[in-house]
């Protein structure tokens, strides 16, 4: 019970300082999921315009980390977003392991879309994005 209790503040230590530790990638906190974090690079938010079926709408780039203080990993996605049919696409990825940011693995690999729902932390992300990206034009 107590080793539980150690791993649990450990986790939560571990999300809680990585806020500090992205800012120098100008990596923003979005959300929480147990030990789990989601953040995004504010920096490489960037729209993109496409025309289906005569009709002009826009796709959302970004860098995505996630990080698992449970595993000590932090998994990096360069992505895009579609909110209109709520999918994802991953074009790169990187596993590191957190602590030490030692690249684990790497993929440049583009993925299929994948769809997300309202309720899981890809639409939270995207939300995020949206929201980002309006402040910062009306700056």
């Amino acid at each position: 019970m107590n080793f539980r209790r150690i791993a649990c503040l450990l986790a939560v230590c571990m999300v809680l300082l990585s806020s500090i530790c992205l800012a120098e990638e100008h990596m923003e906190f979005v959300d929480a999921n147990g030990s789990t974090g989601y953040y995004v690079d504010v920096d490489t938010i960037a729209p993109e315009t496409v025309v289906e079926n005569d009709a002009q709408r826009t796709l959302w780039n970004a860098d995505v980390a996630v990080v698992r203080a449970d595993l000590n990993r932090r998994y990096l996605y360069a992505m895009r977003f579609d909110p209109d049919k709520r999918t994802y696409q991953i074009f790169h990825s990187e596993v590191q392991r957190y602590d030490t940011k030692d690249v684990l693995q790497s993929s440049d690999t583009v993925e299929a879309p994948r769809a997300y729902a309202s309720s899981s932390p890809m639409n939270e992300i995207v939300q995020f994005i949206i929201s980002t990206a309006s402040s910062s034009s009306n700056e």
